[in-house]
């Protein structure tokens, strides 16, 4: 994994509003893929259940207001279980 060549060094994200949500999705308008943008970040957005930080660290979205609720909720979730 990319993750064991480059030990902790920092992971960037960026699918904000990409061709490959429209695909998945059929939304033409890229100012429409805001919920696939947060649905694909946080799939980056986890730790591995052997403790070790897989997860992605820096996220590049268009919507910040909506991605950094998305997470806060995903992480609370994460974090009650």
């Amino acid at each position: 994994k990319l993750r064991k060549c480059c030990g902790n060094l920092p992971f960037l994200y960026g699918p904000s509003r990409k061709g490959f949500i429209g695909t998945i999705s059929g939304e033409d308008d890229p100012k429409e893929r805001d919920y696939g943008t947060i649905a694909a970040c946080l799939a980056t957005v986890r730790e591995s259940g052997n403790g070790a930080g897989e997860s992605c660290s820096i996220l590049r979205v268009h919507n910040v207001k909506a991605m950094k609720q998305a997470v806060l909720v995903y992480e609370a979730i994460m974090k009650a279980k």
